[in-house]
């Protein structure tokens, strides 16, 4: 690792037309307005940029991690080492239309919410329940974000990646991606950065892709609790079992069970830990009263699942992710 005092040195002296934040508060990237410092931040404008600064660290065995939205990651009090680095390139372009099918790409750094908001105007249909996903759409990839039974992963062809270990931009078919249930190979292969996706998409009318898209920004404003900063669901919903549909009936029919109606029925809605809260409106979220520290989230972490395991035999993974 690059002493302190050389690495911003190191990062000036060989990109001096970047505008780096060195110890810069994380804090105000997080939706949950919770994090230390980043060493050295820097927001890639374009793919160049990106790939330039992931060989320097490589080169240099300089530690870096990548931050998109930040809407599901809890940072660290203590900061993070080394270089943040966020991708805000964020076109989106069609690649080809037909009268029944729509092909885009999206670069990573795009909002997600603005993602659908433009596939909707175009008449692009599928994704419109993910207009309430707070972060972009690298995170959505890397995390293979769901939406009731949708996942995002199942819109998409392909995923223009950089491989660290190859040095190269590498295109992933769907299937490469190892696309599951709050799963991706991103989350194993470390050296794969994503840059960009396609989607394939059936058309609709604009209008009808519309009333889809407010539907669910109907649904997610009435139980979710926006008005609080928050990182969304902590908990990843369990796959269900024959002892789960014995004392919960009412789900005999599905795959997974919500995590929230087992973190409420263990009477954890409204649990604290420090300014860190279950949410009293929908239990798979924790709330951010207003001075929440990441070691707080922590606690109350292993406090629900071992509550939740006691009562109901159920071992809760997180579905958020450490930046540590």
């Amino acid at each position: 690792m690059v002493e302190i005092m050389n690495l911003e040195q190191l990062f000036r002296q060989h990109f001096p037309s970047f505008n780096f934040l060195f110890d810069f508060s994380l804090d105000q990237k997080s939706y949950f307005k919770i994090g230390g410092n980043a060493e050295v931040f820097y927001s890639a404008k374009n793919r160049q940029e990106a790939i330039d600064l992931l060989l320097f660290c490589k080169k240099e065995n300089i530690r870096f991690s990548i931050l998109g939205g930040s809407s599901n990651v809890i940072i660290a009090d203590e900061g993070v080492k080394g270089l943040v680095l966020s991708l805000d390139f964020a076109e989106l372009k069609i690649v080809s239309e037909a009268e029944d099918k729509l092909l885009i790409q999206a670069d990573a750094g795009i909002k997600t919410s603005a993602l659908v908001g433009k596939v909707a105007a175009l008449g692009g249909g599928g994704l419109e329940g993910f207009i309430g996903v707070p972060g972009v759409l690298g995170g959505a990839i890397y995390n293979n974000a769901h939406y009731l039974k949708d996942l995002i992963g199942d819109s998409i062809e392909q995923v223009e990646t950089f491989d660290l270990e190859k040095e190269e931009i590498v295109l992933l078919t769907r299937e490469k991606c190892e696309f599951a249930y709050e799963q991706s190979v991103f989350q194993k292969n470390k050296n794969l950065l994503i840059f960009s996706a396609f989607f394939a998409l059936k058309k609709s009318s604009p209008d009808e892709v519309k009333q889809k898209v407010a539907a669910s920004i109907e649904k997610r404003s009435l139980t979710q609790p926006l008005d609080l900063p928050s990182c969304g669901c902590v908990f990843q919903n369990p796959p269900n079992d024959e002892h789960l549909k014995k004392i919960f009936p009412q789900f005999a029919e599905v795959q997974f069970v919500p995590a929230g109606f087992l973190i409420e029925q263990a009477g954890l809605k409204g649990t604290k830990e420090g300014d860190i809260q279950v949410s009293e409106k929908h239990a798979a979220f924790f709330v951010n009263l207003g001075h929440g520290k990441a070691k707080d989230v922590v606690t109350l972490i292993e406090k629900v699942k071992s509550i939740v395991l006691e009562k109901f035999n159920v071992i809760l993974k997180e579905e958020v992710f450490y930046l540590r």
